[in-house]
């Protein structure tokens, strides 16, 4: 009996693995024109912190302040290679860990897709995608940081950055979630492997 293309069942390992090819292809796209921008750009944007910033209050009607606890967006003309390098360090690390899970992710769901998705390969490639995000999430979150008050540093004189902990949070909850998920396929492998032996 033929079904009619409307009613059938969307195949959803198809429709995750065109999802995280599109995704890809536009991280690809924006990472690179967003590096050569940087590289090409002669003045560089940095917030720092308000409080590092003497006299920002200076020009302003009487009664307004400026909110040391803030940051303000410092022009920096021509910076050299180390404020650039810094620059983009505060934002490369991740870009690259989340390129790296989806290239993982979109493996696992092609393979899925085309054999036995209860294979040892994809709880090994499930159990990496954790690591990857266990442990490639916070220390890029690290790396940010610590470019961070590099830069600040070098544009005031004064280091000034915040470890923001949700972001650690976040990876934690994606690694341990890519954990749970290779734990229950291989559990499901076991029990199939078990069950072949029985019939």
């Amino acid at each position: 009996m033929h079904i009619p293309e409307r009613l059938r069942r969307p195949d959803w390992l198809a429709e995750m693995q065109s999802a995280v090819a599109v995704v890809l292809v536009a991280l690809a796209v924006v990472g690179t024109v967003g590096i050569a921008m940087s590289a090409a750009r002669d003045n560089l944007v940095v917030e720092v912190p308000a409080s590092a910033v003497a006299g920002a209050s200076d020009g302003l009607r009487q009664g307004v302040t400026i909110d040391v606890e803030g940051t303000l967006d410092a022009v920096v003309a021509r910076p050299d290679r180390a404020e650039q390098l810094a620059a983009t360090l505060t934002n490369l690390p991740t870009y690259l860990v989340v390129v790296t899970l989806l290239a993982i992710l979109y493996a696992v769901v092609r393979r899925a897709r085309r054999e036995d998705p209860f294979l040892a390969v994809t709880v090994s490639r499930l159990r990496l995608l954790g690591l990857v995000a266990l442990v490639g999430g916070p220390l890029a979150t690290f790396v940010e940081m610590v470019a961070a008050l590099d830069l600040t540093r070098r544009v005031t004189g004064d280091a000034s950055a915040s470890l923001d902990p949700a972001a650690i949070g976040l990876w934690m909850l994606a690694g341990f979630g890519f954990l749970a998920v290779a734990e229950i396929v291989n559990r499901g492998r076991v029990m199939r492997s078990e069950l072949d032996t029985v019939i």
